[in-house]
């Protein structure tokens, strides 16, 4: 996957395989960030090796760091240092 630097974002930070049961629309699609614009991306495969990638949520992070639990929930990284659970929205 690949996105224009500038446009939106400058730095990609790698991140995982979704294989956690909170969110189930993520289930094996690929989170990951961009350090810049605190963007974080949804890969999804398509078939045929094909992939769809998509924004899933803009935040005002610096994003430096994915991590992931043993029951494999993501987390998010600041660059301050702060870390971050992803969950879905409440409502």
């Amino acid at each position: 996957a690949e996105y224009a630097t500038g446009q939106d974002g400058c730095s990609v930070t790698g991140g995982y395989v979704y294989r956690g049961s909170r969110i189930p629309a993520l289930a094996g699609r690929y989170v990951f960030g961009d350090y810049c614009s605190g963007r974080i991306w949804v890969l999804t495969e398509t078939g045929g090796n094909r992939w769809s990638m998509a924004q899933a949520l803009g935040t005002g992070l610096r994003i430096s760091s994915f991590g992931e639990d043993q029951a494999g929930e993501l987390y998010v990284v600041d660059h301050a240092g702060a870390v971050y659970q992803l969950t879905t929205p409440s409502r």
